[in-house]
């Protein structure tokens, strides 16, 4: 994994990660449909989640774009979108708001309820608000993610974390709950 990691980041070349795509089974039978490269992205996944960094980005998209497509059309795991998805809020800039709503609101009702809300919020929930409602491009986008902020934001009893608490909690406690659900 280590040796595929470091081509991507010299080559920057998607062709490095053609075993790492996501490619349907054939099936169409319930319980049966499946992704042939699932368990190799896992991996490679859980490996670059122990070293990554803002040059990682490109990789980190595409393996969060391919869990996202895994998960619409194979049903698979909801956790590695989940790493996926915090390593980019991890690394990301504000544009990157739009890849994180895709990850939580993308791919059904499971990540909805999986991915949490707080990647939403950026670097500050105001400011990212403030950014959506003022960026020109995309206001159907933006409306969608200021909606979801807001609707979460009207739960009285909801407690937010600020992004180091959510840095914190994820990778002190979250991803050791991801791991061992990743293991059963």
């Amino acid at each position: 994994m280590k040796d595929i990691i470091q081509k991507y980041r010299e080559e920057k070349d998607e062709a490095v990660l053609v075993n790492f795509k996501f490619i349907h089974n054939g099936s169409t039978e319930y319980s049966t449909v499946d992704d042939l490269n699932y368990n190799k992205r896992k991996e490679l996944i859980l490996f670059l989640y122990n070293n990554y960094g803002i040059n990682d980005k490109p990789l980190i998209k595409w393996l969060l774009s391919q869990e996202i497509k895994s998960h619409r059309e194979a049903d698979t795991s909801v956790f590695t979108i989940e790493i996926c998805a915090f390593m980019l809020y991890k690394v990301m800039e504000i544009e990157d708001i739009y890849t994180l709503y895709e990850a939580k609101f993308g791919a059904g009702s499971d990540l909805q309820f999986t991915v949490d809300i707080e990647l939403l919020f950026g670097f500050d929930k105001e400011k990212t608000k403030t950014y959506l409602n003022e960026k020109q491009k995309n206001k159907r986008k933006n409306r969608a993610i200021l909606k979801a902020i807001e609707y979460y934001e009207k739960n009285s009893n909801a407690v937010f974390k600020t992004r180091e608490q959510y840095i914190e909690y994820f990778e002190n406690k979250r991803i050791k709950n991801i791991i061992a659900d990743l293991d059963a």
